[in-house]
């Protein structure tokens, strides 16, 4: 018995040890996420979630630090929105505006790396597409499949691999 590893998670075969792990370019990102594309999808999907009934609550707890909560987890970014990933719908995050009002949700295709994601208006168009390969690298599309970035780390490239955006996260 041996170990291998596929897609970063270990799993068991026969006599031989195999590692590897996905690799990605702005081609073969770009070819994986188109597969799955959706253009459009039913408001009714996230018609419950079009204000954010926690909008005070979620705030204040952003602003004390407290981002893992019961329900749900909180994401704050610097043009003051913020993201709610519920944890009974792990599939899916939402965008709000300061005020509660949802911006965009995202659908993940799953929870484990590498995952795509499509992320829609609140009138269920298609805003942008990509693929998370991991917690530090993810590739961004345009709806018509043109690289918008590509994260690594606390730096977003181009396609000629310029910096466009940089980042900061908190752990």
């Amino acid at each position: 018995m041996s170990i291998g590893v596929l897609f970063n998670q270990t799993f068991v075969m026969a006599e031989t040890l195999l590692f590897g792990s996905a690799e990605y370019n702005v081609s073969s990102a770009r070819e994986q996420v188109a597969d799955g594309i959706a253009y459009k999808i039913n408001k009714k999907i996230f018609h419950s979630k079009l204000y954010d009934y926690d909008n005070k609550s979620n705030l204040q707890n952003i602003i004390k630090g407290n981002l893992e909560l019961k329900d749900r987890t909180l994401a704050f970014f610097s043009d003051s929105t913020y993201g709610v990933l519920y944890k009974d719908e792990p599939y899916s995050v939402y965008y709000y505006d300061a005020d509660g009002f949802l911006i965009y949700i995202d659908q993940k295709s799953s929870l484990n790396y590498p995952y795509n994601f499509y992320k829609y208006d609140t009138t269920g168009n298609l805003i942008n597409m990509g693929v998370r390969v991991s917690k530090e690298e993810t590739y961004i599309y345009s709806p018509d499949e043109k690289l918008i970035a590509h994260w690594v780390g606390n730096n977003a490239y181009d396609e000629n691999n310029n910096v466009i955006m940089k980042r900061r996260y908190q752990e």
